[in-house]
């Protein structure tokens, strides 16, 4: 589908605009919301909060495609409930919104924590790594709930004949397009390895949403989203081995692999990440070129 009106809600955060910019040099009509105001003027803004049903649904009249990534981005944002309530409050409402307005593409913000790992109180082994889209969920924090809780919810409009969507489980989004604070985490990869190991840079990451509002699809059709490799040094097999020992590395998957398989968004959306680590510092953590 060639979507040419597309509504982003969060359209003025780290990666919404970045997104706004991939939909606009993609040649679409942006309409971008927020709660906040943005000094970029790639689009048109508006202020609107998306509780407020009737002032969304006003804004999506017209639309091609709504990029839904208005949310808090981890339970630790503000209460556990007001975080639970927030996220699927407003995902329900943009896919209410959709349906009514006659929108044809939702694309819906989800994220590797809906796996259950990146904010569980304790780690447990995967089924298998790299992780697909096929791997269970166990979700066990308020943020991981609420992706899961906005993918059936995506499940339950689509049956009723609502938009096609697209859900996108980002991985660990890098903000930094240096890549200077990485060798920090070199140092310890046993922290927050819930990702096991992964990344996507910003400017992938928002690729990736236009390539879901252009995506020929019908239903509703889950990805992971990630580079392929990982973002530290050593072959991940080492570091399953020592922080997971005993899981199941699948087969042809060797040297720095990500944590997520890909494969599906490469084959379906067409998605390459293009923004990798090593095309910006070295082994040193020194810029390349330098």
């Amino acid at each position: 589908m060639t979507a040419s009106r597309v509504v982003v809600t969060g359209g003025s955060g780290n990666l919404g605009r970045w997104t706004v910019r991939a939909l606009v040099e993609g040649g679409h009509d942006v309409l971008s919301l927020d709660r906040a105001e943005t000094s970029d003027s790639l689009c048109e803004t508006r202020i609107v909060e998306l509780a407020d049903f009737d002032a969304l649904l006003a804004a999506c009249r017209d639309a091609d495609a709504i990029v839904h990534l208005a949310a808090y981005q981890s339970p630790d944002e503000a209460p556990h409930d007001e975080v639970f309530r927030n996220n699927v409050s407003a995902t329900y409402n943009v896919l209410k919104a959709a349906a009514d307005a006659g929108v044809r593409r939702v694309v819906h913000a989800s994220s590797v924590a809906a796996y259950g790992f990146l904010y569980a109180p304790e780690m447990w082994k995967p089924d298998y790594l790299p992780l697909d889209e096929d791997h269970p969920c166990r979700p066990q924090d308020p943020y991981a709930l609420s992706k899961i809780f906005g993918e059936q919810l995506a499940d339950s409009f689509v049956a009723m004949g609502g938009a096609s969507v697209v859900s996108l489980r980002l991985s660990g989004v890098n903000f930094d397009p240096t890549y200077e604070t990485l060798p920090e985490r070199w140092k310890d990869p046993g922290r927050r390895m819930g990702t096991f190991w992964s990344y996507v840079d910003v400017r992938d990451a928002a690729e990736s949403c236009r390539l879901a509002v252009e995506a020929d699809i019908a239903g509703h059709e889950i990805f992971n989203i990630a580079a392929d490799s990982s973002r530290y040094l050593q072959p991940t097999a080492e570091l399953v081995g020592r922080y997971l020992p005993g899981t199941t590395i699948r087969e042809g998957f060797t040297g720095n692999w990500g944590g997520l398989d890909v494969t599906r968004a490469r084959d379906r959306l067409g998605f390459t990440a293009r923004h990798v680590w090593s095309d910006y510092i070295d082994a040193d953590g020194n810029p390349v070129g330098t």
